[in-house]
């Protein structure tokens, strides 16, 4: 769950040691014995004594404790926890996913809620769909059917043309009619979508609950415990403005705050204002088309190439970016599988 960092102590050392600082405990044998008809067994010191020498630490200064450097040596944060029963999913899709990775993943989050232990999240983004059913998609729902989420969260892009999302419309509807959780589906849409698919999508199903400007409260349990869903605006990014920051309530005790956001470099700008728990997008498809290794060419988006895919730890922040399931532009996807991502919240210890 932790992982160490352990920089260079030889490097953080200085040398050679300043000759103002008394010689070290290590070194009363050697200077003993070197002095003619003296014994080999070194002067008995007091603990007093030890307390009182100076310690060396960073560039030669004092710092206190037995141990130099103790305090600053390590640093630790949280880790995914990947599932061994995760399977690679094929390296070469050509039009439509032929197999998709589903991957389990257990997340730390500080200051979880006792009673959100163990809550299972289904993230699944960018299906963008043309006017064709394929079987891949039939195998996501028995999958979703055999074994229903707590949550399941969509971070938009639901069909492929801009300019005319109706003949896609029908296999978006057969979709999200199969997307079930114990506590709802909700999703947001993406920059292919527009708002006219967002207006059609809420007037023709109710399986999934757009929250594209919205924050909703989904209670747990009987201790008062609440689930805080932020979606932003996807379809524009000029649609995120400070107004809508500024409109959020802030956070309270037993909360969960998920943050839904298509595009992955919103997180700057919402990092501080909203303080998420977790901050989960996708857009970038993972770079679709990658070098081996997974290493994205073109990511549209302003992020780090290293955050255009997988979870990261940004700042107390789980930012999860989703590798999609379908495809945009290039009808294609080359070191870079299809994902859904099946997430288990712990509490971090």
């Amino acid at each position: 769950m932790l992982q160490d960092v352990q920089p260079d102590l030889a490097a953080a050392l200085p040398w050679p040691p300043p000759a103002d600082l008394p010689p070290d405990p290590a070194s009363d044998f050697e200077a003993s014995a070197a002095q003619p008809g003296a014994s080999l067994t070194p002067t008995p010191r007091s603990p007093a004594a030890d307390d009182a020498r100076p310690r060396r630490g960073y560039a030669g200064a004092q710092s206190v404790g037995h141990v130099p450097l103790l305090d600053t040596m390590w640093a630790v944060h949280p880790c995914p926890i990947y599932d061994h029963r995760n399977k690679p999913g094929p390296w070469f899709q050509f039009r439509v996913p032929h197999g998709f990775e589903w991957n389990r993943v257990r997340l730390p989050v500080p200051n979880l809620p006792r009673a959100l232990e163990g809550l299972r999240i289904v993230h699944v983004s960018d299906f963008h769909f043309h006017r064709v059913w394929k079987p891949p998609y039939d195998q996501l729902l028995a999958r979703i059917a055999a074994d229903v989420p707590d949550l399941l969260l969509s971070t938009g892009d639901y069909v492929e043309e801009k300019s005319d999302y109706r003949p896609a419309l029908p296999m978006v509807l057969r979709l999200l009619k199969g997307l079930k959780a114990k506590l709802g589906a909700f999703g947001i849409l993406g920059n292919r979508d527009g708002h006219a698919c967002g207006r059609a999508l809420s007037r023709l199903q109710s399986d999934l609950a757009l929250v594209d400007g919205q924050r909703i409260e989904i209670p747990f349990g009987a201790d008062g415990t609440t689930i805080e869903l932020i979606g932003l605006p996807g379809v524009d990014r000029s649609e995120l403005n400070d107004d809508f920051l500024r409109s959020v309530s802030p956070r309270r005790e037993r909360s969960l705050r998920i943050v839904l956001s298509h595009s992955p470099d919103h997180l700057p700008r919402v990092l501080y204002a909203l303080q998420p728990d977790l901050f989960l997008t996708g857009h970038t498809h993972g770079g679709q088309c990658c070098l081996p290794g997974g290493y994205p060419v073109v990511r549209h988006d302003s992020s780090p190439r290293r955050l255009c895919s997988g979870i990261h730890w940004v700042d107390r922040t789980w930012m999860v970016t989703n590798r999609g399931f379908g495809f945009s532009g290039l009808q294609m996807r080359l070191f870079c599988p299809a994902e859904v991502l099946d997430l288990r919240l712990t509490r971090m210890t």
